[in-house]
C-alpha cells in the first residue's frame, strides 16, 4: 500500500511538473510556426506534444530543419527532457519527381476523394517529401505542398532528373492537343494542354520526337513547340500576354484547376504568367503579396495592361482576398469566373462584373518588380 501511495505521489509530481513547461513549450511551437510556417500551402510544421509521458514525447512531421534544430536546442537551453518523434520531409528515398500526366490533380490528403486543391502540368519537376501508399506528398515549384497519385508522377534518381533537364527542353503553346505514337499521327500517346513539357530528342520542321519522363515517346507538331529557353531570353511581352490570355476564353471554371482543362481565377492567372516566363504563388491570397502596389482607389488611369486586379472582403477586421484578374486595359479585364471571360470596370457596359466590382481591393504589378515570391523560368 505505501507503494501504490508514493506511485501516485510521483506521478502527480511528474504532471505538475509538466505542466509547469507546457505553457513555455506552446508558446515556443507558435513562434516558430509564426517564424517558419505562417502559410501551411507552402511549409509543414505541424509538431504535437505529448505531456502524459516523461520525458515529454514530441510527435509529427515537418518539412523545416532550421525550425526542428531551433526548437530542440530550446528544449535543451531549458532543461526540459524529451524524446523526439518528430519525422523529417523528405523521408522517401527518391526525392525528384516530374509530373507524367498531362495534368496531374493535387489533393489536401492523399485520397481521390479529397478536395482538389491545384493540378500540376506534365513535365513539371516536384519535390517528394513522403509516400503513402499509392500517393506521394509533393513539393511543387511556386512550393504548394499537396499529394498526387502514383499515375500522375514518375519518380527519378538525380542523376536521371539532371540528365532529363540537360537540355532544353519544349512545352506545348496551345490549350489543347495530343501527341503521336508515330509521324502519321494515327494513335494518341496522351493527350497535351498549354504549357505541357518534354525533352526533344529530335527535330524538324514539321513534326518534333519528344520523350516524357517515363521514357515514352511521341511526335508533336513543331509549330505547337516553343523552347523554355526562348521564354527565358525573350523580353516580357505585353503582346504574347494578351495572346495566352484570349486563347482561354471559354474554359470552364474549376476550382484548384490550373490547366487549360479548367481555371479557378488565381490557377488562370498563374498559367497566363507561366507563358511568359514567370512562376507565381498558387493562390490569389498568395499572388497579392508581391509586385507592387499601383491602385487601390479604382484610378484605372493607374494601371497597365498585364497588373493583376484583386478583389476580396473584410471579415473581422481582416482582410481577405479571395479573386483576381488580369487588367487589359480600356476599362476591360479578363478572369476565370464561371468560366475565362471578359468583362469591364464600368457600370454603364453591358458585360459590368459588378459582383466583383463591389469586391475590388487593388491592383499591383508584376512586370519588373519581380518580389520574392515569384520566380522566373
Amino acid at each position: 500500500m505505501r507503494n501504490f501511495y508514493f506511485l501516485i505521489i510521483l506521478v502527480f509530481i511528474i504532471s505538475c511538473s509538466n505542466n509547469n513547461y507546457e505553457e513555455l513549450v506552446e508558446e515556443k511551437i507558435d513562434f516558430l510556426t509564426e517564424k517558419y510556417a505562417p502559410d501551411s500551402r507552402v511549409a509543414i510544421w505541424n509538431v504535437d506534444i505529448d505531456y502524459s509521458k516523461n520525458p515529454i514525447k514530441l510527435i509529427g512531421q515537418t518539412d523545416l530543419l532550421e525550425a526542428k534544430k531551433e526548437f530542440l536546442q530550446f528544449l535543451i537551453t531549458e532543461k526540459i527532457p524529451f524524446e523526439d518523434n518528430i519525422i523529417l520531409y523528405p523521408n522517401y528515398e527518391i526525392t525528384d519527381g516530374i509530373i507524367n500526366n498531362s495534368v496531374a490533380n493535387l489533393r489536401k490528403n492523399p485520397s481521390h476523394s479529397s478536395e482538389l486543391v491545384s493540378q500540376v502540368i506534365l513535365g513539371t519537376r516536384v519535390k517528394i517529401l513522403t509516400k503513402k501508399g499509392e500517393w506521394y506528398l509533393v513539393q511543387t515549384p511556386d512550393d504548394y505542398i499537396s499529394w498526387v497519385d502514383h499515375g500522375g508522377i514518375h519518380p527519378i534518381s538525380k542523376d536521371n532528373f539532371n540528365d532529363y533537364f540537360s537540355d532544353d527542353i519544349v512545352y506545348f503553346n496551345k490549350p489543347y492537343g495530343f501527341s503521336y505514337e508515330t509521324k502519321d499521327k494515327v494513335r494518341v500517346i496522351s493527350d497535351l494542354v498549354l504549357g505541357s513539357s518534354f525533352k526533344v530528342i529530335e527535330n524538324s520542321s514539321k513534326l518534333s520526337k519528344v520523350k516524357y519522363p517515363d521514357g515514352r515517346v511521341g511526335w508533336v507538331e513543331s509549330s505547337l513547340l516553343n523552347s523554355i529557353s526562348s521564354v527565358r531570353d525573350k523580353n516580357f511581352s505585353i503582346k504574347n500576354l494578351l495572346k495566352n490570355a484570349h486563347s482561354l476564353i471559354g474554359i470552364p471554371y474549376l476550382w484548384g484547376g490550373t490547366s487549360s482543362k479548367g481555371f479557378d481565377c488565381s490557377g488562370y492567372t498563374k498559367s497566363v504568367y507561366f507563358m511568359n516566363g514567370y512562376i507565381l504563388p498558387r493562390d490569389a491570397s498568395q499572388q497579392v503579396k508581391e509586385g507592387i502596389l499601383v491602385d487601390d482607389k479604382k484610378d484605372w488611369s493607374n494601371l497597365q495592361t498585364g497588373d493583376l486586379m484583386f478583389f476580396g472582403y473584410y471579415k473581422e477586421e481582416k482582410r481577405r482576398i479571395d479573386h483576381v484578374a488580369i487588367w487589359l486595359g480600356d476599362g476591360y479585364f479578363i478572369q476565370a469566373s464561371k468560366n475565362v471571360r471578359i468583362n469591364s470596370v464600368y457600370s454603364n457596359r453591358s458585360d459590368y462584373d459588378k459582383y466583383h466590382m463591389e469586391k475590388y481591393m487593388e491592383s499591383r504589378r508584376i512586370f519588373g518588380n519581380i518580389t520574392s515570391g515569384i520566380k522566373e523560368l
